[in-house]
């Protein structure tokens, strides 16, 4: 995958961006009341979420993504936006240092060990009482036959490691298995996209 990051962000947005636009949009309403805070897109790829709510008048915005390929398209037009590149697992940010952290289809494309690294980053460092917003795929009772194919093509296409990581993902019941109670507890959640993507908001727990 690393080899791919040139490509796979030159075409990211032309493929995409159609299609994630209504979740974005989504995520931003869910924002709407924190537009003062201090918010980090952690593993945010191309920049695109962040750039909506940098338009819409957020303020205190940051972003951090290890690929300079995707930072390269993050950095372009818009100069109010703090632009990391780090390791999401392993950031250099003080502990407590943001009001939300925004996981945006970040979790199901990397391995086991790699998910529960950066769910552990992301509560070290959100405030108390902070929010962690998550979007990424769920396949259940609730989820359209349409939308399990769909998404299952879209990874396929993505092949490799990215699909490998992403099977596991749904069969360990996804997000649900990686939250730990004692230090999130869920105060919204959202389902679009054919009942296949969520966007759960959460609370971190002290």
């Amino acid at each position: 995958m690393k080899s791919n990051n040139g490509f796979i962000a030159k075409i990211y947005d032309p493929i995409f961006y159609l299609a994630l636009k209504p979740i974005r949009i989504a995520v931003m309403n869910e924002l709407l009341k924190y537009k003062e805070k201090i918010i980090l897109d952690l593993c945010c790829g191309t920049g695109n979420q962040i750039k909506l709510l940098s338009k819409h008048g957020f303020s205190n915005l940051s972003c951090l993504d290890i690929s300079d390929s995707m930072l390269e398209i993050a950095k372009r037009g818009n100069s109010s936006i703090k632009i990391y590149k780090e390791d999401a697992t392993n950031t250099n940010f003080d502990d407590a240092s943001f009001d939300v952290v925004i996981l945006s289809f970040a979790i199901h494309e990397k391995d086991r060990n790699t998910q529960q690294a950066l769910m552990n980053e992301a509560y070290r460092i959100i405030k108390k009482d902070g929010l962690m917003l998550v979007v990424d795929y769920v396949f259940d009772n609730k989820t359209t036959k349409f939308g399990k194919i769909l998404v299952s093509i879209i990874e396929r296409i993505a092949g490799g490691e990215h699909d490998r990581n992403f099977k596991n993902y749904i069969q360990n019941k996804g997000l649900l298995s990686l939250i730990k109670k004692d230090k999130f507890k869920l105060i919204k959640y959202n389902r679009m996209s054919s009942g296949a993507v969520t966007i759960s908001l959460y609370q971190k727990i002290c």
